[in-house]
């Protein structure tokens, strides 16, 4: 077969994959997480903020709220949903929004003036398509295309949006994906010239600032639900001026498991791809299982790409070297940069010497703190290179499997001459 990603026996491995309907509808494997859809509707603030690490599935649930609330997949609900928990428990919003996605990935950060720049268009873009994707719903929608490359501010954007869609007497649903990008790809240059930029582009005014400013203003009127992912809790603090979201997901003990794959969704993937369980010859959960995201959760989990990689390279025959993902590689070139004080190589050696650490989670970082030793195993945390744990008596985070233990410990001898492994 032309797609490595079919099976033999069973349906297609999602690798890499992070759009529902194809997933649905191209014979992929798809572990529900759609109860969570009910569990976020049923939240008294329904702005609600959500950290995950890289890879762990947030573009794929963002996609499946897109395909649940928006109007214009109304009459393909059954086709979408129908043998889901969600399809057999339809909460009184379904299908019942405009959804506006916004993604914050890819935008350019070497300057302010070309940040400034990037990110204006990406709203623009983001404006266009919204038209386009409701085309059926807005019959001017190519005259309403045309007004958009106009604007010169974030703001003009959202409310030509929002005006639309009330004189449609309709609520929006706003999904941002990845909203701390830009931020951590400024701050984590490491150079003064990195958070001098990062700085200018959150302040007041500032594109960024202004798009928030613009959801706040429109939050009790036009804007229904918000869903708002990334990886750090960065950016916070710097934003809560102009949008103050409230709800964070991330330190609820029932969300623990909103991404991510348990050992027994792990289980039905592979009965779903038909892949014979005794080609899987390495110790899947040694390697790959163990991150926790609330002390008192009861299931650890697996990164969702980790597993799916290893499935896909089960599937394609390949047998050796499973814990070199590399999918985690940009991450440890981000870790690199904040390894420029022997303070924090002294913890990471320690780390990999004994896979624990006592450390106070860090909830918040500000600007001028990220960079502090004391943030330095959060960082980590919120990378996915750390996970919590409840094992100890003493609020503590651990490396949660052997391919990170591995990781860390090649990136020392290679980068320092430290042998812990």
């Amino acid at each position: 077969m032309n797609d490595l990603t079919q099976t033999r026996k069973g349906k297609k491995i999602p690798d890499g994959q992070s759009n529902f309907e194809k997933i649905r509808t191209e014979n992929y494997v798809y572990v529900d997480k759609t109860r969570f859809i009910e569990q976020i509707e049923n939240e008294d603030n329904n702005f609600c903020f959500l950290i995950r690490p890289r890879k762990f599935g947030k573009s794929l649930f963002t996609s499946v709220l897109d395909y649940y609330y928006d109007l214009r997949f109304e009459n393909r609900f059954q086709e979408l949903f129908g043998d889901l928990y969600i399809g057999k428990n339809p909460t009184p919003k379904r299908n019942k929004m405009f959804v506006l996605n916004f993604d914050f990935s890819g935008i350019d950060t070497t300057s302010i003036k070309d940040f400034n720049i990037s990110l204006l268009e990406k709203i623009k873009l983001a404006t266009q398509r919204f038209f386009i994707d409701h085309k059926k719903l807005i019959p001017n929608y190519e005259e309403l295309n045309l007004r958009v490359w106009d604007m010169e501010k974030s703001s003009s954007c959202l409310e030509f949006i929002f005006n639309v869609v009330h004189s449609f007497d309709k609520k929006v649903f706003v999904i941002i994906d990845e909203y701390d990008h830009f931020a951590n790809d400024m701050i984590a240059s490491g150079s003064y010239l990195g958070e001098e930029n990062y700085k200018k582009a959150i302040w007041a005014g500032s594109q960024i600032r202004d798009f928030y400013e613009t959801l706040k203003a429109n939050s009790k009127t036009v804007i229904d639900k918000m869903f708002i992912t990334g990886i750090t809790p960065v950016m916070l603090d710097d934003v809560t001026s102009g949008f103050n979201i409230s709800n964070n997901l991330s330190l609820k003990e029932k969300y623990n498991e909103i991404l991510g794959f348990t050992e027994e969704e792990v289980d039905f993937l592979i009965d779903e791809c038909g892949i014979d369980r005794e080609t899987i010859t390495v110790d899947r959960e040694f390697l790959y299982n163990g991150y926790l995201f609330h002390e008192d959760a009861e299931k650890k989990l697996y990164n969702s790409a980790m597993i799916l990689y290893l499935l896909r390279k089960v599937n394609d025959g390949e047998i050796n070297d499973f814990f070199k993902n590399e999918n985690l590689q940009p991450d440890f070139a981000i870790i690199q940069k904040f390894l420029n004080n022997s303070e924090n190589i002294e913890k990471l050696e320690k780390l990999v010497e004994a896979g624990t650490i006592p450390s106070i989670l860090t909830t918040r970082f500000s600007t001028d703190e990220i960079h502090k030793p004391k943030n330095f195993l959060s960082l980590l945390y919120y990378l996915g290179l750390l996970t919590i744990d409840n094992s100890t008596q003493v609020e503590s985070l651990k490396i949660p499997n052997y391919s990170i233990k591995t990781m860390f410990g090649n990136m020392l001898k290679k980068s320092y001459m430290i042998d812990v492994i």
